[in-house]
């Protein structure tokens, strides 16, 4: 078995677990588990992952814009899942406005949502925004770029950067909830 991982002394991410087992004529992969969310990756997953980390090595630094995330997500991802939202905020503020001045949109329970909603006013730029609300609002628009549902927003706005574990962590949680659909696109390719 090995194990790696990274991160800081407070903060441990990309935590994954290797299970190998020795046969006559080689070894077999038994098992790869991110130790983080205690999932199983398959190798396709984990092939995935290092051709994510080829793209994101091309790029200096440890932060990235959240254009360029989005790039190396639908490089390495059939099916361009991956879109950011840039200057498309405004636009998709207002139809999540509309959708709850309709009644269509029920918000968790959580008072402190409601009350960030309150708080936000017509002029507030898109960086002020808390980074739940700006999720929020930017699924709302997802159904725009494709009707079959499965679209990640990036909603960090232009001026920020994206640490680029994180990266990783939207590929891996992406892979793992898409996981049987990836799959279908592989195959679909190779036939």
């Amino acid at each position: 078995m090995g194990f790696s991982s990274e991160g800081t002394k407070d903060s441990v991410y990309e935590p994954y677990i290797v299970v190998l087992k020795k046969q006559k004529n080689g070894v077999e992969v038994k098992e790869i588990l991110n130790a983080k969310v205690g999932k199983q990756l398959s190798v396709d997953m984990m092939i995935i992952i290092f051709r994510l980390q080829i793209q994101l090595d091309k790029i200096e630094g440890d932060l990235i814009d959240p254009e360029e995330a989005v790039n190396a997500l639908n490089y390495v991802i059939p099916g361009k899942k991956f879109y950011f939202l840039g200057n498309r905020w405004k636009e998709a503020k207002e139809e999540f406005m509309k959708l709850m001045k309709e009644g269509k949109i029920h918000l968790p329970p959580d008072p402190n949502i409601a009350e960030q909603l309150k708080q936000i006013g017509s002029e507030t730029p898109w960086e002020n925004y808390p980074n739940n609300i700006r999720a929020l609002i930017g699924s709302f628009i997802a159904q725009k770029f494709d009707s079959r549902g499965g679209i990640v927003v990036i909603t960090t706005p232009k001026k920020l950067k994206i640490e680029k574990y994180k990266v990783f962590d939207i590929a891996t949680e992406f892979l793992m909830a898409e996981y049987a659909r990836y799959l279908r696109l592989v195959r679909k390719k190779i036939d």
